[in-house]
């Protein structure tokens, strides 16, 4: 009788724990999310969106530089994540009126052309980051301002190794340290980093 009351009172102690363990983790995010106003975090994620896209645009001439815009969102306790898709790989278009396959010459340019591209992209968003990253006002200083570029179709077209993604991550407080002067632009690109497959 006395086991089975202290059986009974050991399981109502570990249902309380258990209890008040799930209400004081279920606390913390919510008092996270009452902190972020999602509407001022939606204004900047347009307003970044749009310098990328524009940044892109005024960098790489040809047909369709960028596909679609660039499309941003917010993670809560990682940052903030753009994405977008690019076409870099430049080449004469096959069609009925010109059949001819394409030269060993012409896909050689097209992919020398394409990673000479691809660096200009990487510098043009460091920059953009750096310029602009700090302007995200919801994000704490550990938070992560990522840009993931998508390389379109250069698997198919290009014969020689190429990335398909490119991301560019750093920490919001390394672009607030570059926005306030405290380290120059080349500096900046040594830490962002950057992962490329």
């Amino acid at each position: 009788m006395i086991q089975r009351k202290l059986g009974v009172v050991f399981l109502l102690i570990c249902c309380l724990s258990v209890s008040a363990a799930s209400q004081a983790r279920g606390a913390e995010p919510a008092s996270v999310h009452e902190a972020l106003d999602y509407s001022v975090i939606k204004k900047d994620l347009a307003v970044f969106q749009g310098v990328v896209d524009t940044t892109v645009r005024q960098n790489f001439q040809g047909p369709f530089p960028i596909l679609g815009s660039t499309k941003g969102t917010y993670l809560l306790e990682y940052g903030a994540v753009f994405n977008l898709e690019v076409n870099l790989y430049q080449i004469r278009v096959i069609s009925p009126f010109d059949l001819r396959p394409h030269t060993e010459k012409e896909l050689n340019d097209a992919y020398n052309s394409m990673m000479k591209r691809i660096e200009t992209l990487k510098e043009s968003l460091i920059k953009v980051m750096g310029e602009h990253g700090p302007s995200l006002k919801q994000l704490k200083p550990d938070d992560n301002l990522a840009v993931v570029v998508h390389l379109f179709n250069v698997e198919n077209e290009a014969r020689h190794p190429c990335p398909s993604q490119i991301i560019l991550k750093a920490k919001k407080s390394i672009l607030s340290d570059y926005r306030e002067n405290k380290f120059p632009l080349r500096e900046l690109a040594k830490k962002i980093e950057i992962t490329q497959f």
